[in-house]
């Protein structure tokens, strides 16, 4: 057992968050709606416009006939009710108050902070009088479900849907904000959504990176490449002591968020046995779950997303190899498939402790409805008690050019990630190689379930792109200008060299969907804005901004741009995989954070165990612990670079060195002093890349990548002081 410093203990860590006691305000729950439901006095809901909805991918009307099913009306608290929520989720996570870890269920969230029951029904009556049918009303009375078609919608909220196509891909949406009466503006929001555009997953497939090739390989994956396995993670982060003490996720759940089924249960059964976690690990089981709620949750089958769904049971599976995973899928509808199930799994008796979620959309393409749905429902999620897990996203800090050859939208990041209830996952990559560190890290040969790491590994930002310092500076060019290595690929590379015109990287950034600086306003009080800063996120490196940044936390994420990534058994060749023998270098080979997400899901339910109680938003014991450990001025032992002569008291390794700015075109967030590409920047006029490394928390890595046995022994240690059994 790691002795902790006194810091620690709760009179400390109560101070470093602030954590006084909140009286909350006394929730209104005398109706809103006051004046008659007329359709002759209209409101615009502003920003709920997709926009790829223009006349240029503009194919024409839809049939009015067009079958809707499911709609989802987002309804919002009055700021009095929101307050009086947002104050008592504040006491459930602070160790001083009497509500403390007294979780609510779905129903309490409803009856206490929800809508008025007369405003719920005079907007389902309104709903009607239009020709729709009420499917639903969630238990919370954030979320009423209604079906109809394309007439209807035309007719009622004034938004005609149109044939578009993007990119060669066929989609519809509403081509004008929609409009509805007046007297409903006080509880509803907006629809999410009018449109058939879903979020995008965030895995990135195994780079054929002249980089690697240029560096010697080790042990596992044969020449060029090494790939990680579960032993190699265990041992680079730490998990070993905590495995050896039994901490190894018995009696815990997590449920990973998906819009496919697996396409194979046995793939994962391989996983584990190839590496070495079915023999040691006999408790850990997988269910696929297609969950029954107020939403209507049709079986996806298997589609284009099962390679992500292989990858989140697989990796929560290596972090928490003895726990109950849930891979839970419902079919897209105009709303993501994967929402609905966890919407429906939060209306359940027993919700679980830990969800992970790898899909990402940008702030600004979301639109004000689906922003606050998301704000929502991860908020009635932290009030049950279970910890929201959300992959930061692959693509630097432009998350509208996901999977881009360059940046041209400018700085955003997305709304799956950026609310102030969830823990934002970001992506690291292993620095040995530019930064020249002194020292093994693999062995040549492969140990005991194909372990070649040999100790902890310095860490950068993961950034495949050729706007990367570190990269640039390895080949020995700047990062701008005609002279910098975007504009000078072909010479360097040859016709490879185009593989690093590319987005791939970590993602971080400021919440703000607008253009530019962000706003201190909140997305969710219906303007284009970032959310405020949670109180929580407030430790050195935090920028004084007004808003919510992300990541909190990171992981290794590359996907092998620096020699590692990491492998998965997908026996689906229809996204390019195929059968898994028992050599995993054969295997598909991926990074993104849609990796570093479950695992950190797995994390938390080696806490949850140790301390035989669930979290909520655990940012809030994350970063009191950071707090601990960076101060004031930053803790130098604890700095990554030094690699395997890194503190072994330290709960977060530091990464300080490195981007992850990406080649850019055009004139927003683009800084350009000559050639095809720039650096994606906070300022077009000076270079100031989006964005660096350093000291504490920065936005490449949050406040670090974990050292998860010191990690899991400071919530233990708070648990004798904090635990309401």
């Amino acid at each position: 057992m790691i002795c902790l410093k006194p810091l620690y203990r709760l009179s400390a860590l109560t101070f470093i968050l602030g954590l006084a006691v909140v009286a909350p305000a006394q929730a209104n729950h005398q109706p809103l709606i006051t004046q008659k439901v007329s359709n002759a006095s209209l409101v615009t809901l502003d920003g709920n416009t997709r926009p790829e909805a223009t006349a240029a991918n503009d194919l024409g009307l839809v049939d009015d006939s067009m079958s809707l099913n499911g709609l989802q009306m987002v309804m919002q608290r009055s700021p009095e009710n929101e307050k009086a929520f947002n104050d008592y989720i504040a006491n459930l996570h602070n160790p001083r108050s009497a509500t403390f870890h007294k979780w609510l269920t779905n129903a309490q969230i409803g009856t206490m902070f929800g809508p008025a029951s007369d405003d719920i029904n005079r907007v389902t009556d309104w709903l009607k009088s239009e020709g729709f049918s009420v499917d639903s009303v969630s238990p919370d009375k954030m979320v009423i479900a209604f079906s109809g078609n394309a007439g209807m919608v035309r007719t009622a909220f004034h938004a005609p849907l149109h044939n578009l196509t993007v990119n060669g891909i066929a989609h519809f949406a509403n081509v004008n904000d929609p409009e509805i009466p007046a007297a409903l503006t006080p509880v509803v929001k907006g629809v999410a959504s009018l449109h058939n555009f879903m979020p995008h997953p965030l895995a990135v497939r195994r780079t054929a990176s002249t980089m690697a090739a240029m560096a010697k390989g080790n042990g596992n994956a044969g020449t060029n490449f090494n790939f990680l396995s579960p032993a190699d993670i265990a041992t680079i982060y730490n998990f070993n002591p905590l495995f050896k003490d039994g901490i190894t996720g018995k009696g815990q759940t997590i449920v990973l968020i998906e819009d496919s089924d697996q396409f194979s249960t046995n793939d994962w059964l391989i996983f584990r046995k190839v590496m070495g976690l079915s023999r040691t690990f006999p408790f850990g089981t997988l269910t696929q779950s297609n969950p029954t709620g107020s939403n209507t949750c049709t079986d996806p089958g298997v589609n284009g997303d099962d390679d992500e769904a292989a990858l989140d049971i697989q990796w929560s599976s290596a972090a928490a190899p003895n726990a109950t995973i849930i891979s839970a899928a419902c079919k897209n509808t105009t709303q993501f498939g994967g929402f609905l199930a966890l919407q429906n799994i939060l209306e359940g008796p027993n919700p679980p402790t830990i969800v992970s979620i790898s899909f990402g959309e940008a702030e600004a393409k979301l639109g004000a409805a689906d922003n606050l749905f998301i704000n929502n429902l991860y908020q009635t999620a932290v009030a049950e008690g279970v910890s929201v897990f959300v992959s930061s996203g692959d693509e630097g800090a432009d998350s509208a050019d996901a999977d881009l050859a360059n940046a041209t939208h400018g700085i955003g990041v997305s709304g799956f990630t950026s609310t102030p209830f969830n823990i934002s996952v970001g992506g690291t990559d292993f620095g040995n190689i530019p930064l020249k560190s002194p020292g093994t890290y693999f062995s040549a040969t492969n140990g005991p379930n194909f372990q070649t790491a040999l100790s902890y590994i310095p860490e950068i930002p993961w950034n495949d792109s050729c706007a990367g310092s570190l990269f640039a500076s390895f080949e020995g060019f700047p990062t701008n200008g005609t002279g910098s290595l975007c504009n000078n690929l072909v010479n360097v590379f040859g016709s490879a060299g185009s593989e690093f015109e590319t987005t791939a990287s970590g993602s971080g950034g400021p919440s703000g969907c607008a253009t530019g600086a962000p706003s201190t306003r909140s997305v969710v009080s219906g303007t284009c804005a970032g959310y405020a800063k949670p109180s929580w996120q407030n430790v050195l490196g935090v920028p004084n901004d007004g808003v919510r940044d992300i990541p909190d936390v990171s992981l290794m994420a590359s996907n092998g741009f620096w020699i590692a990534y990491y492998p998965a058994c997908i026996s689906d060749p229809a996204v390019g995989a195929g059968p898994c023998s028992e050599v995993p270098s054969t295997w598909a080979g991926f990074g993104g954070t849609s990796i570093s997400s479950p695992i950190w899901a797995g994390i938390q339910a080696l806490v949850n165990q140790s301390t035989e109680q669930s979290w909520g938003n655990s940012n809030t014991v994350l970063y009191g612990l950071a707090a601990t450990e960076y101060g004031t001025t930053g803790s130098p032992a604890c700095n990554s670079s030094l690699g395997n002569q890194i503190g072994t008291n330290c709960l977060f390794y530091d990464v300080t060195q490195g981007d992850m700015a990406v080649n850019c075109t055009g004139t927003i967030n683009c800084f350009n002093s000559g050639g095809k590409f720039g650096v994606l920047s906070v300022s077009d006029t000076t270079l100031e890349p989006a964005y660096g490394a350093g000291n504490g928390w920065d936005f490449p890595s949050g406040i670090g990548t974990p050292d998860v046995t010191n990690i899991v022994h400071g919530f233990t240690t708070l648990a004798p002081t904090l635990a309401t059994k």
